[in-house]
């Protein structure tokens, strides 16, 4: 991909943007409350650290410098903005198998042209029809419901040079049953930087090292209203009959900032042009502000960029503590990858399977198909 058309950036406005870009990855620990376990199960929400992509699943979420395209959306919004066209991606999640948890995501990404991508996420969680149960009828005799998460995302992304790009989401949050529901908007916000080198007459591009930074999460509290809070009460001094209604607390988004950095490793022989094997590492740092920090590491084998293995590990305080652990996640993530051209003009269809080991029950199953739509 070239310079995008209209821009001109000066090696001091990219010097600019690097000292930026370090500047938020320093300051980020203070501003999300970094690492503290104390504040564990204080924020809601929580529906928005699930991972509906089956790529970023396999290397489980350590590829925040290097993601591109829709499934930027979720782990960088700066990587949207190397969208070449269009971009259609369709997953469904298994989410801990055995509780018949199903996550829908669908994204489009589109580009409008002088480095500016336009992006839209819709993600469901279909939790089954679920018995009701009150305290006068506990036998489940009253029907059935099922409750509702929907999150929908709103992004912009832009190429500022060959190296730079950031962007926004806003988020649109939407969860509860018939009679009491919660509702809130959230921010994402990052940017990536990568090394381009350019090599002789036919342009050849080696991006080795790829730095990101993305704060995601970041809005106004959320608070559960309806009438699902309220309950019949009787008055003991008068006998009369009321409607009681028990206050909802308001709760925290899961705030965060993720810094990652990336690195391609060419396997072929020295002074190769084609490329052919590829093996890529990847590294982030977690900062969570109700919970403990999280490290990850990923490393993915492509071979001629249309046959992919991935493997990812993540470390949190105390996971291998049975007794004090704190997250379901265990052990080392896999998946695989194919990039299938469909047209002589540069159209692929992407897909991608990922497995995540939990604690309880059978772990998460992700399947990820997409359209990629080449620029010509």
């Amino acid at each position: 991909m070239g310079k995008p058309t209209g821009f001109n950036l000066k090696e001091t406005d990219m010097k600019k943007y690097i000292l930026q870009l370090l500047s938020v990855a320093i300051l980020a620990p203070a501003a999300s409350y970094a690492g503290n376990p104390d504040r564990a199960g204080g924020a809601g929400a929580t529906q928005l650290l699930i991972n509906p992509y089956a790529r970023s699943g396999a290397l489980f979420g350590s590829n925040t410098a290097s993601v591109r395209g829709v499934e930027a959306m979720h782990f960088n919004i700066g990587g949207l903005a190397y969208t070449q066209k269009t971009e259609l991606f369709l997953s469904n999640v298994n989410y801990l198998q055995g509780t018949d948890v199903f996550i829908r995501n669908f994204g489009m990404a589109q580009n409008l042209g002088g480095g500016n991508v336009m992006g839209i996420s819709v993600n469901s969680f279909d939790f089954g029809n679920l018995p009701i149960t009150t305290e006068s009828q506990p036998d489940a005799t009253l029907g059935t419901f099922s409750p509702q998460v929907l999150n929908i995302g709103l992004a912009y992304s832009k190429m500022f040079s060959n190296s730079i790009t950031g962007g926004i989401t806003l988020r649109i949050i939407s969860e509860g049953i018939s009679n009491a529901r919660a509702s809130g908007v959230g921010l994402d916000a990052g940017v990536q930087y990568q090394t381009t080198l350019i090599k002789g007459k036919k342009d050849i591009k080696k991006e080795d090292f790829r730095f990101g930074i993305a704060v995601r999460n970041i809005g106004p509290n959320m608070k559960y209203t309806g009438s699902g809070l309220s309950f019949r009460a009787i008055v003991p001094a008068s006998g009369a009959d009321r409607r009681a209604y028990m206050g909802s607390e308001s709760f925290n988004l899961p705030a965060l900032v993720n810094i990652g950095v990336s690195y391609d490793m060419r396997l072929d022989k020295k002074g190769s042009e084609s490329y052919n094997h590829k093996l890529t590492g990847h590294g982030n740092f977690n900062y969570n502000s109700f919970s403990a920090n999280i490290i990850s590491l990923g490393l993915e084998y492509a071979f001629k960029n249309t046959a992919m293995a991935r493997f990812g590990y993540m470390y949190q305080e105390d996971i291998h503590n049975t007794a004090d652990y704190r997250t379901q996640y265990i052990g080392i993530t896999g998946g695989f990858g194919f990039a299938l051209p469909v047209t002589k003009t540069g159209d692929k269809l992407l897909i991608d399977y990922a497995y995540t080991p939990t604690r309880v029950f059978n772990g998460i199953h992700t399947v990820t198909l997409a359209y990629i739509l080449a620029s010509k």
